[in-house]
């Protein structure tokens, strides 16, 4: 193998497959990337046999072959070259990237490229695409309401449904839940949908975000894999990723359809007042208070070992006096999540499930978002 390529170029390359390489494997080929020289280019890859990212990149390639190097390392060090052309060979059995026109040069100890996991290949039933930008966003306001735990596998994912006339991602861990919605036209799943790895659906945001091209969804025939295609200028990128089995939860169904008392804030001020008076939440709980009076929002918590504290806010709120408990570091995702100025709290008890969502026009009007969070009690709360 030996071609030339710009530092920065490769930089990319590396930096996305690492992405896909699990932190800890006890397989030496998992926390390698696979740098393949071909014709027109270089393509990198990683994967953790469930998401694997690929980069193709154009460079000139005067002999082509492969090599299976430490992803960390070797994404370490081709950051921190200098700008300008690299020249990568293979020199006894090692990597070789040489740098500042023969200044200087680093060497990688190979693993054996043909023993590298062979990428999946995909055999598309169904596709669909979306702008970068879009997916980017509707990932980033429901991604982080995913499960982490165990229990519920499918929580685990994020669902996307797309009909002809609207696509539509959806989050809960069962204490809170997000939905974002994009308006156009779409090729159209089926009911079920798609369950993506939250782990997954982050490499693909990052990706979408920088996109210049729209990202091309792709669904195989058994359900069991999708496929993520776009361009970053002249590199091309795709993510491929298992999906998560089993039927996602009917999620319309827990969404409350009569939740009468509305409260009104500034989203900057309910974040500042929830981020300082959680200082002194309980470190598991991590409860605050929520005293809804008329015109008014008290956010309130103590405990014995840290204190306690209590910010007032100006609020439109007009209805019967109500105390809610609510976790806030949950609180605080779903309001960074929210792109307007004002948000809008839908309540009906103290014990029942709130709604959260924006108060006037989204920035982009096609799109549009709701959040649901559940209580936590409040031994003396009313309402």
């Amino acid at each position: 193998m030996e071609l030339s390529i710009q530092q920065a170029d490769l930089a990319f390359a590396a930096g996305r497959a690492l992405g896909s390489v699990a932190v800890r494997n006890p397989l030496p080929l998992l926390s390698c990337v696979l740098v393949e020289a071909e014709s027109g280019g270089v393509r990198v890859t990683g994967t953790d046999l469930d998401v694997t990212t690929s980069v193709f990149v154009p460079c000139q390639v005067k002999t082509p072959g492969k090599a299976a190097v430490s992803a960390r390392h070797f994404n370490d060090v081709v950051r921190k070259l200098p700008k300008g052309e690299l020249k990568l060979s293979i020199k006894s059995n090692q990597c070789e990237v040489a740098y500042g026109g023969g200044k200087g040069w680093s060497r990688f100890p190979t693993q054996p490229a043909g023993e590298f996991p062979r990428i999946p290949e995909l055999k598309a039933e169904t596709r669909l695409q979306i702008e970068g930008d879009a997916l980017s966003r509707l990932a980033g306001r429901t991604s982080y309401a995913a499960s982490t735990e165990d229990a519920r596998p499918q929580l685990n994912g994020v669902l996307i449904e797309s009909r002809k006339d609207q696509l539509a991602l959806i989050a809960t861990d069962g204490h809170r839940l997000a939905r974002a919605v994009r308006k156009g036209s779409f090729a159209a799943l089926d009911d079920k949908g798609l369950i993506i790895p939250a782990r997954a659906l982050s490499a693909v945001s990052r990706t979408a975000e920088e996109a210049t091209s729209a990202v091309e969804i792709e669904v195989a025939g058994g359900r069991n894999q999708a496929g993520f295609s776009t361009r970053v200028g002249e590199y091309r990128v795709q993510i491929l990723t298992r999906l998560l089995e089993g039927d996602y939860p009917n999620y319309q169904q827990v969404v409350p359809k009569d939740n009468p008392k509305e409260m009104q804030a500034k989203r900057d001020d309910l974040i500042e007042a929830v981020d300082i008076v959680a200082s002194h939440a309980d470190n598991v709980t991590r409860q605050v208070r929520f005293a809804l009076r008329r015109g008014r929002l008290g956010v309130s918590s103590t405990t014995p070992e840290l204190g306690a504290g209590e910010q007032q806010l100006d609020a439109d709120y007009q209805g019967d006096d109500m105390e809610i408990g609510y976790n806030a570091s949950y609180l605080l995702d779903i309001l960074r999540s929210i792109p307007t100025e004002r948000v809008v709290f839908r309540l009906k008890t103290a014990l029942s499930a709130g709604l959260i969502e924006p108060v006037g026009a989204m920035p982009l009007a096609e799109e549009s978002m709701l959040c649901l969070i559940m209580p936590l009690r409040l031994p003396d709360a009313v309402g």
